[in-house]
């Protein structure tokens, strides 16, 4: 089959690879799934980079990447096989599964912190499969996944929103940490599709207004369409900010994740409010006034998500709560090796809000 190959940091190459070995991983939970759609996420371009999200997230450290991973870990699609009997039921079923499976026994999982397991095997990542030729993801015409956490999907909901359940379950325990207050306020620092996703879970958690503050201006109009408050960045965008919301916001979602992002939403943090940061690279310092911490403000990171998370997500998203038809840019196959190197070139110049992919 044909799938797009991350052969090395910037080398992604759409080439013929066997099909998944479902038997050979020997666990007989896995299900193989047929993809319908699988989204672009911001990690995707960071691996292509590089860097190890997954790694400096979880485990707190760089973790070289194998070679020959297939990218691709947002996704839905048709269950088409299964190894065991107790996944019967999901033949032929249209699902989201969750792009990853945990240990259960690490001292992470027993605590309730399973989102932490350092043991945790993830699809799209080269995380926790040991040694293999190609490691499995969704930019693919099939990916091996786990029948206990495919969520089954309404046939009403498109295979290509219900692509976006990964990250809008990112979005809603990001928003969950950052202590959404009912009637409160809140601003994402970066309005891409984390940003985005972050306000809407907010207000879904009963905010009163959500600010996004961006440059981009797809990003913008995006926003602009779907009701938040949106802040150009360029020029004065500070300022506009401070004016709009003198009492400041009860949580900051930064998505950049750079000293300067990092500063410009603890100066704008109300009392008692929290900031998540969203996105951790490694070698950045920041010089910290602790006054900026005085009454009770919090600065803190989000971390993957909880299963809980998981099925709030796509309750939203069934029920019209998460919007994400105008986020979304179909392309082909072979127009991502294309994308990823333009990206790599110019990050601000992204043509699109979100692409998903239908291998």
């Amino acid at each position: 089959m044909r799938a797009a190959v991350l052969e090395a940091p910037g080398r992604l190459v759409v080439r013929e690879i066997p099909e998944w070995p479902l038997e050979a991983y020997g666990d007989s939970d896995m299900v193989l799934v047929e993809v319908g759609a699988c989204g672009l996420c911001g990690s995707d371009f960071r691996y292509f980079a590089g860097e190890n999200p997954w790694a400096q997230h979880t485990l707190g450290r760089h973790v070289p990447n194998p070679p020959n991973i297939v990218l691709g870990h947002e996704f839905a699609g048709t269950v088409v096989k299964v190894l065991s009997e107790r996944n019967a039921h999901l033949l032929g079923k249209r699902v989201a599964p969750v792009c990853s499976k945990v240990c259960g026994a690490c001292v992470e999982c027993r605590a309730g912190r399973a989102h932490l397991c350092p043991q945790t095997v993830h699809l799209g990542h080269g995380q926790g499969w040991g040694s293999q030729a190609f490691f499995p993801g969704a930019y693919a015409p099939s990916v091996p996944c786990w029948g206990a956490s495919c969520y089954e999907l309404s046939d009403r909901l498109p295979m290509t929103e219900a692509a976006m359940m990964d990250i809008l379950a990112v979005c809603v325990h990001v928003a969950r940490v950052g202590h959404v207050r009912i009637g409160g306020t809140t601003l994402s620092i970066g309005a891409g599709p984390a940003g985005n996703g972050c306000a809407q879970a907010a207000l879904a958690m009963g905010a009163a207004r959500a600010a996004v503050y961006e440059r981009n201006a797809t990003a913008l109009e995006v926003a602009r369409a779907q009701g938040l408050d949106t802040v150009d960045a360029r020029g004065s965008g500070a300022d506009a900010l401070r004016q709009g919301f003198p009492n400041g916001f009860d949580t900051v979602f930064d998505t950049v994740g750079i000293p300067e992002t990092l500063e410009l939403g603890l100066s704008l943090l109300a009392k008692a409010g929290t900031l998540v940061n969203l996105a951790v690279h490694a070698g950045q310092t920041l010089n910290l006034d602790l006054m900026r911490l005085g009454s009770e403000r919090r600065l803190t990171t989000s971390c993957n998500f909880e299963t809980a998370d998981y099925a709030t997500a796509l309750a939203w998203l069934e029920s019209g709560q998460f919007q994400v038809r105008e986020w979304l840019t179909p392309v082909a196959l072979d127009d991502l090796p294309g994308i990823f190197e333009a990206v790599a070139r110019d990050p601000e110049g992204k043509a699109a809000f979100k692409w998903v992919v239908r291998p």
